[in-house]
């Protein structure tokens, strides 16, 4: 028998003023913009939720870092391959995000990435879905996180490619197959369409359980 796939809690975007609450200015003081947002909003909704430690870390980002990529591209043409920015190097990649969040709570279980253009949240909350339905794990941070830079907005608008300030964003979700709190919705089901010629699209099901 398939387990029923709960949400206890959505997180999104935690203003700068709270980031104090959750974690220290000096712990993250060589974080950028992004990881910063990331790793508040992703605390916050562990709080809400009631649940300290997830058995996965599932994170979905069509940009990656792309801030601390920034600082290293510009960094080479100022110095030459000599440069050494061994912090922005660590914290380039595309799984930094939830890597780092594995790493603040100590957490060894499931660490994923998908970089998927617009629908890499739906692709991480359906691994997430799937291997809970199957009880494969109980529990399951799922997040989106991206951050639009003031360069790659220049560039976009200098090319004529529109800026969907959408993606300047960060979500959690805690997904669990126990009710550890009054859950907000059931997870029904979720799709993922890859259609030739018209890109990427998805569908998120759920049915609300509280006001």
């Amino acid at each position: 028998m398939e387990n029923k796939v709960y949400v206890l809690s959505v997180v999104r975007d935690v203003p700068e003023a709270e980031y104090r609450n959750y974690v220290s200015p000096l712990k993250t003081r060589r974080y950028g913009r992004l990881l910063k947002r990331a790793l508040v909003t992703a605390l916050k909704c562990l709080k809400d939720s009631g649940i300290s430690l997830p058995d996965a870390i599932i994170n979905g980002t069509a940009l990656g870092s792309i801030e601390e990529s920034e600082k290293i591209l510009e960094g080479l043409v100022q110095e030459g391959e000599d440069v050494s920015m061994p912090t922005q190097f660590m914290l380039c990649t595309h799984n930094s995000v939830a890597s780092l969040i594995g790493i603040h709570l100590e957490c060894h279980g499931y660490n994923s990435t998908y970089s998927q253009g617009r629908v890499s949240f739906e692709c991480a909350l359906q691994d997430a879905f799937i291997q809970l339905k199957l009880g494969r794990m109980k529990t399951a941070l799922v997040m989106a996180n991206d951050a639009l830079t003031p360069s790659l907005r220049e560039k976009m608008e200098a090319v004529g490619m529109a800026v969907d300030e959408t993606l300047d964003r960060s979500i959690a979700v805690m997904l669990s197959t126990e009710l550890y709190s009054q859950p907000l919705y059931e997870l029904v089901n979720v799709q993922v369409f890859h259609r030739k010629g018209e890109g990427d699209t998805a569908k998120i099901e759920t049915v609300r359980l509280c006001d």
